[in-house]
């Protein structure tokens, strides 16, 4: 059992590192048998003190991911395991100012360099690779006819 002084410690040691979304803090709290109150008590003194943030921890996650080469669709479905909803994502991606097509051409590039589709079936194994990185049907079309 940790009392509040020690949840604010454990809570400010993780925070110094890097961000987290509410949902990750609850639970290491949680792990480190913080009772619910309490840590309801300790988030909301994190967030009053800006140490928690919700919209810089997605901010930082978007453009880590964005890095890796994943899309909108990915991101999206990522933060809602983190309890995030998919407007607060699309509020932040709005102030990013994400071009997702280039993103989908630059992955694509990456991935196949200028190598041509010879066949239907590489075309569809191309194209599961970029929807499985989150990338809408469009977002697919461009970077793959884009070469062509």
């Amino acid at each position: 059992m940790a009392d509040i002084a020690e949840l604010k410690r454990m809570a400010l040691n993780w925070l110094s590192r890097r961000d987290y979304s509410e949902a990750q803090l609850s639970q290491r709290l949680a792990r480190q048998g913080g009772e619910p109150a309490d840590i309801a008590q300790v988030i909301g003194w994190c967030k009053n003190e800006d140490y928690l943030n919700q919209q810089r921890f997605i901010s930082m996650l978007l453009r880590s991911r964005i890095n890796k080469g994943y899309g909108l669709n990915y991101i999206v479905q990522e933060c809602r395991q983190q309890n995030i909803s998919r407007e607060q994502v699309l509020e932040v991606v709005a102030q990013l100012d994400v071009d997702w097509f280039q993103q989908a051409l630059l992955l694509y590039q990456k991935k196949y360099g200028q190598s041509a589709i010879t066949e239907y079936k590489d075309k569809l194994k191309r194209m599961a690779y970029l929807q499985r990185r989150g990338f809408s049907s469009e977002q697919i079309q461009f970077a793959i006819n884009h070469l062509e």
